[in-house]
């Protein structure tokens, strides 16, 4: 049940991302049917190794098979793993790469448009050569030859050999380099960490203000309290001995003027 439930998540997670993903989906789409659908006319048309002159000494169409990796270059792996044992590590070097890019990918879903389609680009590139030439045929089918205008360029007149999706490999790379190298910038810590200390101040601040008024409240409660006490005990005079000022002192006062009167006939009798 855990285990169908993971799969249940992954599936919709994938679902919601389809949705806001077009243009990535769109990219990769394309360069995939591009390169297959241009690999298939050439494989039709042409025979191994026949070469169509496009436009003289710049661009050519021959048609080749490559055991190597793009451009025809094995890195020197041939003489390690043999022709077999690089296919089989391109395959897996491929996989990696589409799970990998398509990772980064769905964590920039929403985010910078270039990176997106850079990750794209990578993807496309790699399923069209290592995900489907190699593991159909065990070769790469590549065909676009430029040549220097009849110069001799790092000892040869012609550029390797590619296809389109060596071309969208290499594109989907170069945007990735650029992005990350001279546009994107990290966002400054010092500021979004200030942001947060002030934030936090004003929280505490609030916080603060709430047992101060509500201490205010129960002091004034208490005063109210205990001039009410006060007047019970004044006769309900209406002012305490704190408020009334001198009164008390006066009322032994009064006491005495009356009783002087009867001191005086007690006196007289």
């Amino acid at each position: 049940m855990q285990k169908n439930s993971k799969i249940m998540r992954f599936l919709r997670a994938v679902a919601d991302y389809v949705k806001v993903a077009k243009i990535e989906l769109i990219v990769i789409v394309a360069a995939v049917a591009v390169d297959l659908v241009s690999k298939a006319i050439v494989d039709a048309t042409m025979d191994l190794y026949d070469s169509v002159t496009l436009i003289p000494k710049f661009l050519h169409i021959t048609y080749i098979h490559n055991y190597a990796a793009a451009f025809g270059s094995t890195f020197g792996l041939d003489k390690i793993l043999g022709e077999q044992g690089v296919i089989v590590f391109f395959i897996i070097v491929s996989f990696f790469a589409v799970g990998f890019f398509g990772y980064l990918m769905y964590r920039n879903r929403g985010k910078a448009l270039v990176p997106r389609i850079s990750y794209a680009l990578i993807i496309g590139g790699a399923i069209g050569n290592n995900l489907v030439d190699r593991l159909v045929y065990g070769y790469v089918r590549d065909f676009i030859q430029f040549q220097y205008f009849g110069l001799t360029i790092f000892g040869s007149e012609y550029f390797a050999i590619f296809n389109f999706a060596d071309a969208a490999l290499c594109i989907g790379v170069a945007m990735f380099a650029i992005y990350y190298i001279f546009i994107y910038k990290e966002p400054k810590k010092e500021e979004t960490s200030g942001k947060d200390t002030v934030a936090t101040d004003e929280s505490q601040t609030e916080s603060d203000k709430e047992p101060a008024k509500q201490n205010e409240e129960t002091s004034l409660s208490q005063d109210v309290s205990i001039l009410t006490n006060a007047e019970g005990l004044n006769g309900g005079s209406g002012k305490t001995d704190a408020c009334a000022g001198t009164e008390p002192d006066s009322a032994p006062e009064a006491d005495v003027k009356k009783t002087d009167p009867q001191n005086e006939h007690d006196k007289n009798d």
